[in-house]
């Protein structure tokens, strides 16, 4: 015979476990169709130093990342195109160490940083870009993922300056008290416009009063933009009782804005010869002299 009083704790049992089944199966069956939360596809683009500076002819370099994050098991290939402003030169390269080698694509792994590649920008130095700030950039892509990254290139002023003689010699021939004149050019080999170019000598040292003379013409140049150049006409006077000899004058330039190097200068060398009324004097006592001793050799030779 059975017990009562288990068969009541069993129905018991039994109706407690049917009230809990009933009430989780709806959970249980919500999990099963709804699965793991989704990992989302994401691409980042990171630069390692977005901004750089240098001058007009410098050849800017710029190390980028990449991070791709997916819940598929494979990589990804993705598109890559840079731009920069008008007239420059941009490409991709492999590495800091292979810039010759271009790339325009890119595979990545998921959860895994690429080795960075260089986005590569020339500026058209020869048409000497002003300075600031140039943007370039960077896009990966692959259907409707991407990622656009932008970098500046600043451009600063370099300033420099060039002198020449028109002949390419650092030589001239006068006499004393007489001038003596040689063109040379004065040109701007920086990347920026100079507002002023003055010119000077240093002069060898005067005998009594009298004192070295250097002029030029023009005095000075204004405005002398990236390129250009200038003839300035040099004219040298020794004083009249200079020593013949050879001496140094020393053509010095510089400019404003203050130069990026040394400012330059020409080192000439000048040959002073004596006056030529000094010359035709002496000629004339030996001549005078030669004749005398040809009269006193007549007139008293005989004897």
């Amino acid at each position: 015979m059975h017990n009562p009083r288990v068969m009541r704790l069993v129905t018991v049992f039994l109706s407690l476990f049917a009230v809990v089944g009933a009430t989780m199966a709806p959970l249980i069956v919500s999990a099963d169709e709804d699965g793991p939360p989704a990992i989302p596809e994401i691409l980042q683009v990171n630069p390692k130093f977005p901004s750089m500076t240098g001058t007009a002819d410098s050849t800017f370099q710029f190390e980028v990342e990449f991070t791709y994050r997916s819940g598929e098991p494979r990589g990804k290939s993705f598109d890559l195109s840079v731009t920069g402003p008008p007239g420059w030169l941009t490409y991709i390269a492999e590495s800091t160490y292979n810039l010759d080698r271009q790339i325009s694509a890119i595979h990545l792994e998921p959860y895994s940083v690429r080795q960075p590649v260089v986005v590569v920008a020339v500026a058209p130095f020869w048409l000497y870009p002003e300075p600031g700030d140039y943007p370039i950039e960077l896009r990966a892509s692959a259907g409707d993922l991407q990622d656009v990254v932008n970098m500046t290139a600043t451009i600063t002023a370099r300033y420099g300056l060039q002198a020449e003689t028109l002949s390419g010699r650092l030589n001239a021939k006068t006499t004393a008290g007489k001038e003596t004149s040689f063109g040379i050019n004065v040109i701007n080999s920086g990347t920026a416009r100079l507002d002023h170019v003055t010119l000077s000598a240093s002069k060898p040292g005067g005998i009594g009063n009298e004192e070295w003379q250097v002029t030029f013409d023009p005095a000075d140049i204004e405005n002398l933009g990236p390129g250009a150049k200038t003839e300035v006409q040099v004219t040298i006077t020794p004083p009249a009782n200079t020593v013949p000899g050879d001496y140094m004058v020393t053509l010095r330039f510089n400019g404003e804005p203050s130069l990026s190097s040394s400012p330059p200068s020409l080192p000439i060398r000048v040959s002073v010869a004596t006056q030529t009324t000094w010359g035709i004097i002496g000629a004339v006592i030996v001549v005078l002299v030669v004749l005398g001793l040809v009269f006193a050799f007549r007139k008293y030779g005989r004897r």
